[in-house]
């Protein structure tokens, strides 16, 4: 097994980043904190999209792996839901 190829770069060289897009797909922000992509997402989330991407990243270049995901659906709904649980 030492012949091997790793196509999956090692974990300390990922990074998880988490976007808002505007209606144009043109990144308005990106934080690797959820928390941060989404207070900037729920300050007007008219048009805008929230995506999550992992990235291999080294000393001097960054590159996406593999396709974003979309998860605007389920920061509308958290939203939702924890406006529904305030004050009670």
């Amino acid at each position: 097994m030492s012949n091997v190829v790793s196509w999956i770069p090692k974990p300390n060289n990922r990074i998880v980043m988490i976007e808002v897009l505007d209606e144009n797909d043109r990144s308005e922000f990106g934080s690797e904190r959820a928390n941060e992509a989404i207070a900037w997402f729920a300050r007007n989330p008219l048009g805008k999209r929230v995506v999550v991407t992992n990235w291999f990243a080294d000393d001097e270049d960054a590159a996406p792996i593999g396709e974003s995901v979309d998860v605007t659906a389920l920061v509308l709904a958290g939203m939702a839901e924890g406006r529904g649980r305030i004050g009670e």
